[in-house]
This record gives structure tokens, sequence and C-alpha cells, in this order.
């Protein structure tokens, strides 16, 4: 990959002392601090999988679900805006009524299921975010039912007319060889970092918020603070910032954008997501004026709904340490490392290019017309006279 394409994350804040390293890299960001929801885990099943289908999830598969255990939910910190359970999820997108617009995949082992993958379509170019990984595989390596399961949805994925496919996953999580295999590259890496507040910080006067014309001048702060190489992979057009939502997000889901103006620029721009008790917080900053960052945050904090026990999380880019370290000089603590990876279903074709050979003719006198007769014949010899 390109130079820079990658950019490692400077760690500006040390892992929470209760927990280990290792297990700081599967452990879902519900479970911080006590609040844990694990599932609990079915019997391993007896003996090796003889044979594997991979197929779209059917209503008849939901009590074969129920051995699915192990499950790797990914896309943080989004994903602790939404409640997720295998069987409502697949009810939801494998429905008849929903017209085959099915994104959730499970991998048969004949007399039991023995995992799944569940892929979330995002507007406006219906790019497939993958959300969820499980697996049954007891005592067995999940690796190749995660393998056969991800090349089926991709191929799924091309055949539909989707060109791009995103997956959000801890940097040492087992599931990252899954995704490296079937051909999905990282090109960023970021930090997520949370805290739970108890005082919000009061309103500050820089920010406005959003408003509906707004967003491609949000687009134009994106272009200039975001690298090259993660432009070209995230692919976003100025839709990306609607506060009206992305396709796939839930409606309980309360979205509010904060915007910092000098001129007729936009060089700060906060946007919150907020369910319930849950909020996260995405900050975009114009390289040139990391001054400006901790009006930014604390506006941002500062429109928040308060609620006790308000816990907050944010997704810091590698190439965002700045921000990194203001919050966490405001109380957020690391969670876990991600590398955020893309999948592409089309390649770039490249066509032979043919050099253009001149030729140089040599162009005669044009002969004046004359009118065709039979009088004009040999002339004489004028010397026989």
């Amino acid at each position: 990959m390109p130079d820079g394409a990658r950019m490692s994350t400077q760690r500006a804040v040390e892992p929470l002392s209760e927990l280990s390293a290792g297990v700081l890299a599967t452990l879902p960001v519900a479970e911080i601090r006590g609040a844990g929801n694990k599932l609990p885990r079915p019997p391993e099943p007896q003996g090796p999988i003889i044979s594997l289908t991979v197929r779209s999830a059917r209503l008849s598969d939901i009590a074969k679900l129920r051995a699915v255990g192990d499950i790797n939910r990914l896309n943080q910190p989004e994903a602790q805006l939404e409640s997720f359970h295998q069987f409502g999820s697949m009810i939801n997108v494998s429905g008849p009524w929903l017209g085959g617009r099915r994104r959730f995949f499970v991998a048969d082992g004949g007399e039991r299921i023995v995992g799944f993958a569940h892929f979330q379509p995002m507007a406006p170019d219906r790019r497939w975010l993958l959300t969820t990984l499980g697996s049954a595989t007891g005592v067995y390596d999940a690796r190749p039912v995660w393998d056969a399961l991800l090349s089926h949805a991709i191929i799924d994925a091309g055949l539909r007319g989707v060109k791009r496919l995103y997956a959000r996953a801890p940097t040492q999580s087992p599931i990252v060889p899954a995704l490296l295999l079937t051909g999905f590259v990282p090109y960023a890496q970021e930090t997520i970092i949370v805290a739970l507040l108890s005082n919000k910080p009061s309103s500050v006067d820089k920010l406005r918020p959003q408003e509906e014309g707004d967003t491609w001048a949000i687009h134009q702060l994106y272009n200039a603070a975001v690298p090259r190489q993660v432009q070209y992979a995230e692919a976003y057009t100025s839709h990306r910032w609607d506060l009206r939502g992305r396709d796939g997000e839930s409606r309980s889901r309360r979205i509010a954008g904060w915007l910092i103006e000098e001129g007729h620029d936009v060089v700060g721009y906060a946007r919150t997501r907020s369910r319930g008790g849950n909020h996260v917080v995405e900050l975009v900053h114009h390289p040139e004026r990391v001054a400006l960052l901790p009006a930014l945050i604390d506006g941002a904090l500062a429109g928040l709904s308060a609620s006790q026990g308000m816990r907050v999380l944010c997704a810091v880019r590698g190439y965002q340490a700045e921000v990194a370290t203001l919050l966490h000089a405001r109380g957020f603590a690391y969670i876990l490392e991600q590398d955020l990876h893309v999948k592409y279903t089309t390649a770039n074709v490249r066509l032979p290019a043919f050099e253009q050979a001149p030729f140089h003719l040599e162009v005669r006198d044009k002969l004046p017309k004359r009118v065709p007769s039979f009088l004009h014949g040999t002339p004489r010899d004028e010397s026989v006279t």
C-alpha cells in the first residue's frame, strides 16, 4: 500500500487498569465496567464439520441459530447505539415482505448452523458494512466458516452491483485473518475511547447548529482534513453528512451536528448520534486550526442530552492524535484499537495504449480538368512538313 495509507495510532491514553490487554481485543464496549451482557455459551458441537453450505438465511433457521453463541459485534462504537439479537436481526432482513433483499448469511453444517454473517447496506451507493460475525464450531477453528461466509457475501454483493464492502475489526481479533484472506485491505486505524460523564461542559458560543445546506461545506472540510488514501477508500459524497442519517440506521437515534466557521469556510465539525444514555461523537477539524479543538469538543459534549451515567464514545483516527490527547484530559479512557478494511468487488482494467504512427504522403499537383474529345489525338511531327 502507499506510504501513509495505513497510519498507526499514537496511544494517548493507557488501557483501563482492571482489564488485561488480551481481553481488550475482544471485549465488547457494552461490557466495560461491569455492564456486560454476554450471551450464554451453548454446548460445544460434537464432532467436526463434515460439509458446509453457505446461503441466505431463512425463517426456518431461527431455531438452529440458538447454537451460535460466539458472536462478534463489529462496527464499534456505532454498534453500541443498537440492541442486537441474532434472531431479530435475521427476521428483519430475511422476511419475504422485503422482496429478497437479504444480507444475513448462514453457514449450514447439515444438522446445525455453525456460523452467520450480517451485512448492512448503506446509502447512497448501497455499500455493505459488516456488522456481526458468529460461529458455533466449539473446539474447532472458526476460520474456515468465516472464510466461506465472507467469500459468499462478496460474490453475492458483486452480483447485486455493490462495488465496496467495509469492515471494522479489532486489531488483534481472530476475524482479521479471515478478512485479509478474502481480499479485505486495511486503509486506516482508529482508537475507541469512552467516558462516563456525570457533568457536561457549558455551551460554547463559537458553535452553531448544522443546517440542511451545510453538507457541501462539511464535505470540503473532510477533504482538507483526511489523507487522500483514506478518501479514496471511503469514497464519501456530501450526503454522508445529512442530518437525516444514513440508510440502515435506527430511527430511534438522535442525530445532531455542530459547526465552527471562519468566514464562509467550515473549519470544525462535530456530529453526535445518541440513543438512551449512549452517545457517539464524531469530530472533523481542519489540520491548520488545531487551536479550535477544545471549543469543538466542549461544544459537542454540551449539545448532548443530559442523563445520569451518560456514556460517550468516540473513534479517533490515527491522524487525529490531538483529539485523543484532549479527550483524555476530559476523562476519556482507551478501550481498543481497530482497523478499517475495504473490499472492492470490481477491478481496474487497463486498456492497451496504441501509439499513433504518422504517415507522410506526397501530394502531386492537381491536373487541369478537360472535356473528353476524339479531337485530342497524337500531335503531329512538325519536322515532316
